[in-house]
């Protein structure tokens, strides 16, 4: 049973009300802010809010909205981040403004991480480690990260989570479901928004990531899968140091990865390092099916021994083999410009395919091609390609898998990595051949090979239950226990099907009498003999041949097969 803080009542009303003094703060508790109220406030009254200079009903709705999870703190900022991820559920405006929130907060004084530290390894900080900086390296909304050296010499940094924090998050967790409910309930021209679902993809989020032994596993799974590789460097992480709270690994001293100048100084060039960059990655997607989702320049470094260090594996994501043929499917059709092809890869990517106007989709994918009538693909930036395909999944409400679109967030991120370090960089030509590795593992002969025993241990599974089956039916005849229930619609096909059914169910029962009569009197080795098998059970035997070979190909004819 998952350990789940416990939240008093007082704690839960203080935090309502700071929730709800916020909202009220930026415009949301009525329609004042908007047209054509907004119009009667003066500019100058001091009751309405101000940010920057500016009054409160000077900005967007959606500016607004992201100045309140900025205000509300760390579980409206992962939750803003955690939406921002939703292009098919939140328009491309809002995503634009939630992705400016910044994930700062203020430092934690040094005596709170010194007593979290102590409490959890109860041991003073002296005999845990020889050296330990009280100035953080950097302060986010959820921890606190500080360079420290242990005992053995090593170089590593402390990722400490805030004090109490997690009884926040679930006193967040409560208000947020509330909300989300008044919402839908009151609000319906946000109902499209499906704030419930955001909700519970947060609190799913939120307490991964507030398990900091989970991103340990991460780092530990990440390592293990590129242990061979010599382009890829991954942090070591100390489990002995790694707790709910605390996470301990490596400190790694290296070159930012947009660093252009002190790049060339140890050998790398833009486009080769882009190149290097794009392969490891699709290598994470379509090799491993486990990638970091949030590959940003401040989570990427380069190493004096030009290899490429990830750090930060809190955001991680899984792809199916599945899922990978259907990325597979849409890249190519969106390289290829087959229209029906997209079409129809976008409408597979969905979870809920009803609803879909699959006629305008396709006139949409029409206009998205000729927008672009004399460039090839491969001159079309892949940020634009995505932000269309983004526009597509919104429009017509196509659900994707949540990790599905960590991966297209994270390759937009990669291309505009990609072109800092070679403006003639495209993504979608990149990808290619990875895709057309994909589709050429699909047809090998040991994927055939597998396919094909696992076609036929289903089969022989479901042939040898048969005869049980069978035997059941007629007992239940017999008993007087068969029912069968149907509707009266239709009967002239449901009678031409059962005696289908019959008739094979005959022809079946019979074939078996033959194969088991011509075996009996094969075992009596009564002459004369064909082949040492005796006439009588030979013949039966090839009689049972052209019988069952007839039977399959009544079947494959009807479709049934």
């Amino acid at each position: 049973m998952e350990n789940i803080p416990a939240i008093s009542t007082p704690m839960l009303l203080l935090r309502t009300e700071q929730v709800l003094a916020v909202l009220i703060k930026y415009g949301f508790e009525d329609i004042i802010t908007h047209p054509p109220f907004n119009r009667l406030i003066p500019k100058n009254q001091r009751l309405v809010p101000h940010r920057k200079g500016k009054s409160i009903t000077d900005y967007t709705r959606y500016e607004r909205i992201r100045m309140v999870c900025e205000e509300l703190g760390t579980s409206y900022i992962k939750l803003a981040q955690i939406a921002s991820n939703r292009p098919d559920l939140l328009p491309e405006d809002l995503i634009l403004e939630l992705t400016k929130l910044q994930d700062s907060a203020p430092k934690v004084p040094f005596e709170h991480i010194e007593k979290i530290m102590v409490d959890t390894f109860k041991k003073p900080l002296s005999e845990l480690v020889e050296s330990f900086d009280e100035k953080p390296l950097a302060s986010a909304s959820m921890a606190q990260v500080h360079r420290a050296v242990l005992t053995g010499g090593q170089e590593v940094v402390f990722k400490v989570q805030r004090p109490d924090i997690a009884r926040k998050i679930e006193a967040d967790i409560a208000i947020l479901k509330k909300l989300a409910q008044v919402i839908e309930n009151y609000f319906p021209q946000y109902v499209s928004f499906q704030p419930r679902e955001l909700v519970k993809m947060f609190e799913k989020s939120i307490r991964k990531e507030l398990k900091f032994n989970y991103e340990a596993n991460n780092l530990k799974r990440f390592q293990n899968q590129f242990k061979h590789n010599n382009n890829v460097y991954v942090p070591n992480v100390y489990m002995e140091y790694v707790t709910d709270k605390i996470l301990c690994m490596e400190y790694i001293e290296g070159y930012k990865i947009t660093d252009l100048e002190q790049l060339r100084q140890i050998g790398f060039t833009g486009p080769e390092l882009a190149l290097l960059g794009i392969n490891i990655y699709f290598e994470q997607v379509f090799d491993h099916g486990f990638f970091h989702a949030d590959p940003h320049p401040g989570n990427l470094f380069i190493l004096k021994n030009k290899k490429i260090c990830f750090i930060d594996f809190g955001m991680m994501g899984t792809i199916l083999d599945s899922d990978k043929m259907l990325l597979g499917d849409m890249l190519l059709a969106v390289h290829d410009r087959d229209v029906p092809g997209l079409k129809k890869a976008l409408v597979k990517f969905s979870t809920d395919k009803t609803g879909i106007d699959q006629k305008e989709l396709e006139y949409d994918i029409v206009d998205f091609f000729a927008t672009y009538p004399d460039l090839s693909i491969d001159e079309i930036e892949g940020e634009e390609i995505f932000k269309t395909l983004y526009s597509l999944f919104f429009d017509y409400k196509i659900k994707i898998p949540a990790n599905l679109l960590l991966l297209l967030k994270a390759l937009v991120i990669i291309e505009g990595i990609g072109l800092t370090l070679d403006p003639k960089y495209n993504i979608i030509e990149n990808i290619t051949p990875f895709v057309l590795r994909l589709y050429q593992q699909k047809i090998s002969p040991d994927k055939i090979r597998n396919r094909a025993i696992s076609f036929f241990g289903k089969a022989t599974s479901m042939l040898s239950a048969v005869p049980e089956d069978v035997q059941a039916v007629i007992k239940k005849l017999k008993e007087g226990k068969l029912h069968i229930e149907f509707e009266h619609k239709g009967l002239e096909e449901f009678y031409k099907k059962m005696e289908i059914v019959s008739n094979r169910m005959a022809f079946t029962m019979m074939l078996s009498a033959l194969i088991l009569g011509s075996s009996i009197i094969a075992g009596f080795n009564i002459p004369p003999h064909i082949y040492n098998v005796p006439v009588l059970g030979f013949v039966g035997f090839v009689i049972s041949g052209l019988l069952a070979i007839r039977l399959i190909v009544s079947i494959i004819k009807h479709g049934n097969f």
